[in-house]
């Protein structure tokens, strides 16, 4: 065999190469949006491949993506933002995320105040009332009410985001709520997704040490509010009592 026949079936060998790897790849990518930790470490280390080659066509995609789930309301952005950690690191994946999802929450809450009032009042008629009322109450401190809400789980973030508009928050309390509010469980899931080889289950997330900080990081969201209406009832007392006296003396 010649040096140039050689050569040539080396190349045409590596071709066949590249397009079974291309064709594995491709198969690895069908299962997006991940569903599985093991999914989610395959299509990690394509999508790798290809942010080094493309990395604006690689951030456009997911950036999309998560838009298109979060607007929707499509249960799996957790596993996207720990593939943001696997693809970015902490740092810059947790900025993406925070950004991401904070714009997908509020394209929901605008696609729930253009057309979600049916829908969110079949759904949740008594919670969806109970919420007004508490929104209500808290008229004057709601982005504390907001972030408060975002770190605990006494309501589904999707209950939030299409039940905010109906109720009447408006929009700035609730982008500021919900970027504040989601920041620390977003931070959690992009640290664990830069270091996937340490998960065994989503489970391992949440730790109840990390469960415990966001109740207390609610609680410190909510204690303007509650410091407030302390002072105003101790007021009302004291004005009361003001009154009483003076009708006694009189």
């Amino acid at each position: 065999m010649t040096a140039a026949e050689a050569l040539a079936a080396q190349q045409h060998g590596g071709g066949l190469f590249n397009a079974q790897r291309s064709e594995e790849e491709l198969a690895v990518l069908r299962a997006f949006p991940p569903r599985t930790l093991p999914d989610l470490a395959a299509q990690r280390d394509v999508l790798k491949g290809y942010a080094a080659a493309s990395p604006a066509a690689v951030l456009a995609g997911y950036c999309g993506a998560y838009l298109l789930m979060q607007t929707f309301a499509i249960p799996g952005t957790i596993m996207l933002s720990l593939l943001a950690g696997g693809l970015y690191g902490v740092w810059r994946g947790g900025a993406l995320v925070a950004a991401v999802s904070t714009l997908g929450s509020c394209s929901c809450y605008c696609l729930s105040w253009a057309l979600g009032q049916p829908l969110a009042h079949a759904l949740w008629p008594e919670r969806l009332d109970k919420y007004a009322a508490e929104v209500g109450a808290r008229r004057s401190e709601l982005l504390n009410y907001i972030v408060f809400l975002r770190l605990t789980p006494i309501l589904p973030n999707t209950f939030i985001n299409v039940a905010s508009p109906i109720v009447g928050v408006p929009l700035l309390p609730f982008a500021l709520g919900t970027l504040f509010g989601c920041l620390p469980n977003n931070i959690v899931a992009v640290n664990a997704g830069s270091h996937l080889g340490d998960l065994t289950s989503l489970g391992d997330l949440y730790s109840t040490k990390l469960v415990a900080l966001g109740a207390g990081m609610g609680l410190a969201a909510l204690a303007p509010t509650m410091l407030k209406q302390r002072h105003a009832r101790q007021a009302a007392a004291a004005a009361a009592a003001g009154a009483a006296k003076a009708g006694k003396l009189a």
